[in-house]
């Protein structure tokens, strides 16, 4: 026998539009309380520009989570192995696209080790007025570069 409950509820007077406004409420609230882990790609010089995203996504308007696996150490085989084991841990691989980005080889091989593991992988531009080189693996993958806009960071981590 099943464990509902032997009380009688009457149907409820909530017209058909109240009930979808409480169901398209419910269901933002819920994609809202998903957390994503994003990684991060960049070039060190432009590290107060990434700083300054991470900030921004911690807006309470934004549900972004970013875990920050910036170089911290020598661009070694252990540095790779700890990349590759972050790198899988999250939903999201973000290029951060500056002036000599495209350049530097920490960044290449983690949007390689991204593809490789099936991540998706965007591009974005640091400066709007500014058409940096895009690293290579970014072109030949046909990524997805956008300006900088939290807004449609946030749209793109929602994209299948």
């Amino acid at each position: 026998m099943g464990g509902g409950s032997s009380v009688y509820r009457t149907p409820s007077t909530r017209g058909v539009g109240e009930a979808e406004a409480i169901f398209d409420s419910a269901t933002e609230e819920a994609r809202r309380a998903r957390i994503r882990n994003v990684f991060i790609s960049f070039h060190v010089d432009d590290e107060k520009q990434v700083n300054l995203l991470r900030a921004q996504a911690k807006n309470e308007n934004f549900d972004i989570e970013f875990r920050d696996y910036s170089i911290k150490e020598p661009f070694d085989e252990k540095w790779k192995t700890n990349c590759r084991d972050r790198i899988a841990q999250t939903s999201m691989v973000i290029c951060m696209i500056g002036e000599k980005t495209a350049e530097r080889d920490a960044v290449i091989w983690e949007l390689e080790e991204a593809y490789r593991q099936g991540k998706k992988v965007i591009g974005v531009r640091i400066y709007r007025d500014e058409n940096h080189p895009v690293p290579k693996p970014l072109v030949e993958h046909g990524a997805r570069i956008i300006d900088w806009n939290l807004a449609e960071i946030a749209r793109r981590l929602d994209e299948k």
